[in-house]
């Protein structure tokens, strides 16, 4: 059996539902949107050929002006910034520049400004159209004007007035006009802002509206404000002359006319700047004291005086020293000191000015004692002999030897046999005798002296000191050989040919000698204290022996008839080389030297007198033969 379904009615569906109400809605923005493009064509209608509404150029409204209409107002507008006049002033001075736009280069540019105007609205797409000329509607669109400027114009302009404006800060300077001394006054320098200058000019020409600008001057203050104090000082200097004296008299010499010039006190003098803490300078005023101080020099000689050292002699039995000589102080010009004193005076009216001299006291004084100078013993002694010397050669040697007597060495020093010597004259009480000079005999002052440095040479050899400049003579002489033998000799002839030694230890040595007639000796004694040195002196060793020559005969005219002199000695040449070998208190060896002697061959030499025949002598000619000068 068949079965019906009831046939049912289906509702509308929610799409179809909302599509009924949104055609309203619809319709009705369809409308205004027809309305919206109406009025905005009629808008642009409107503005056909004209600016849209809300364009501004420069504060100027342009809004629905046509294009020559536009032009009109801007040239009104921009014609009267044309003619706005720019004042730059500088109050220091009171000096004006003045300026109009134009003058300073400025112009506009009407048709620019008028098409920039006229384009706004209409340029870019649709959409971008119409939201410019909304927006230039509703806010409004400000556009800036078109300048042309010649910068290069305006910047000339500015630096004309810099350079009129500039000043270099000078300082107040010394002058000398003859023997006047005046001063300049400073200046302050000045320097126009350029940069700020531009920046106010600039703003106040893009305004356009006249201004007055205050120009920007930076100051430079010079590093010295004031001269005259300086001014005064150096007229102080050169017042006068500046007098030097001795503040204590020196017997035999007169200073009395030592003095500086103004002249010279103007060359000397030296003006400097000096900078300050505060960033100023002031003026150094000094006299030179290099050049002082060369000028003092020349007068320090005059007053100098080496000290002298006491001399004595040491007691054996006491071990004290006994004086022999006191000490005698020395003296020098202190150029320091007196420099000082000068610069305190010389800028007051006090023109003379002392010389400071300070006194000299040597360290080996009178007043001194052995234990001070650690002289406790003999430590070298040796002996010479002059037998058969002529009395003018024991007189000679006798001489030299008291300059030489309780002399003090001082640790280090080096000792000079010349210094001590002195002259060797007549008038320092020498007398004429043979003498041996460039390897050969010759009658001359101060023969014998040689006796002296050869015993002083042996004794220091054997003290372990040392050696400095030692030179033999010229070929052998038998007084020196008697005792320590042939290479133990020393020469000396002042100033050329001198004997020195260095006293290597750390204590004092003291020097003596004596000089006895009866055995025709000289003896030398060092004292000081023993520090254990040991010397070994070798055998000396010969090279090269040369026999010597013939007997030389020489006439003489201060000989009598058949009077006969022999005044040099026959003597082989060799080099003498003897080592010494110096032990320090522990046996070690401290020095190691060798002293090596050059001699010629030398020939007997005989001068003879009327009556003599060199060349036929008879085999009794030596009983004609005088007593010779040794």
């Amino acid at each position: 059996m068949a079965v019906s379904q009831p046939i049912t009615k289906q509702a509308p569906s929610w799409g179809m539902r909302i599509g009924w109400f949104s055609i309203g809605p619809l319709a009705g923005l369809i409308l205004a949107g027809i309305a919206l493009l109406f009025l905005m064509n009629g808008y642009q209608q409107q503005h056909e050929n004209k600016i849209y509404t809300g364009v501004y150029v420069n504060q100027v409204d342009l809004s629905e002006l046509t294009l020559d209409e536009a032009r009109a107002a801007l040239n009104e507008t921009f014609l009267a910034s044309q003619n706005s006049t720019y004042t730059l002033v500088d109050s220091a001075s009171g000096r004006e520049w003045r300026y109009t736009a134009a003058d300073l280069g400025l112009t506009t540019d009407l048709d620019a400004m008028v098409t920039a105007a006229y384009q706004t609205g209409r340029s870019g797409g649709a959409e971008e159209q119409l939201r410019t000329q909304f927006d230039s509607w509703y806010r409004g669109t400000y556009l800036a004007p078109t300048y042309y400027l010649n910068e290069a114009f305006i910047f000339g302009e500015i630096d004309s007035i810099a350079a009129e404006l500039v000043a270099v800060p000078s300082d107040a300077a010394i002058q000398f006009d003859g023997d006047q001394v005046t001063f300049t006054a400073s200046q302050i320098g000045r320097e126009l802002d350029k940069a700020y200058v531009y920046d106010q000019l600039m703003t106040a020409l893009l305004a356009g509206e006249s201004a007055t600008i205050e120009l920007l001057i930076h100051q430079s203050k010079p590093r010295i404000f004031d001269a005259s104090t300086a001014s005064s000082e150096i007229a102080t200097i050169l017042s006068s002359p500046v007098n030097f004296y001795l503040q204590t008299p020196i017997e035999g010499l007169d200073l009395a006319q030592h003095t500086i010039s103004v002249e010279q006190l103007k060359d000397w003098l030296r003006i400097e700047l000096t900078d300050t803490a505060d960033g100023t300078a002031e003026y150094d005023i000094w006299i030179d004291e290099i050049a002082l101080s060369g000028w003092l020099n020349e007068y320090a000689a005059e007053i100098e005086r080496a000290p002298e050292n006491a001399r004595f002699y040491f007691d054996d039995p006491t071990k004290e020293l006994v004086l022999v000589e006191p000490h005698i102080n020395g003296r020098t010009l202190n150029v320091e000191a007196t420099i000082a004193q000068f610069n305190q005076q010389v800028t007051t009216p006090n023109r003379s000015v002392p010389l400071i001299v300070d006194e000299i006291v040597p360290t080996v004084n009178s007043t001194v004692t052995a234990a001070e100078l650690n002289i406790t013993e003999l430590v070298a002694e040796r002996t010479t002999w002059f037998y058969g010397s002529s009395n003018n050669r024991k007189h000679n040697i006798a001489r030299a030897a008291t300059n030489f007597y309780g002399l003090v060495v001082e640790p280090g020093e080096e000792f000079s046999f010349n210094r001590y010597i002195g002259d060797i004259s007549l008038e320092d009480g020498y007398e004429t005798g043979f003498v041996i000079v460039g390897g050969q005999t010759i009658e001359g002052v101060g023969g014998g002296v040689c006796q002296v440095s050869t015993t002083l040479f042996q004794t220091v050899f054997w003290a372990g000191l040392d050696i400095g400049k030692r030179l033999e003579h010229g070929y052998q002489v038998g007084y020196y050989n008697d005792g320590e033998g042939t290479g133990m000799d020393a020469t000396v002839f002042n100033p050329l040919v001198d004997f020195t030694f260095t006293n290597n230890t750390q204590n004092y040595l003291l020097i003596e000698n004596y000089y006895n007639e009866e055995w025709e000796s000289l003896t030398f004694k060092i004292y000081s204290t023993d520090i254990g040195r040991e010397v070994i002196k070798s055998e000396p060793v010969f090279e090269n022996v040369q026999e010597p020559p013939a007997d030389r005969w020489v006439a003489a005219s201060d000989l009598g008839e058949f009077e006969i002199r022999q005044v040099e000695w026959a003597a082989e040449g060799a080099k003498v080389t003897i080592e010494r070998t110096v032990y320090n208190f522990q046996g070690d060896v401290r020095d190691q030297d060798f002293i090596v002697s050059n001699y010629i061959p030398w020939g007997n030499v005989y001068e003879y007198g009327p009556g003599i025949d060199p060349s036929n002598l008879p085999n009794n000619w030596r009983r004609f033969l005088i007593n010779p000068d040794g």
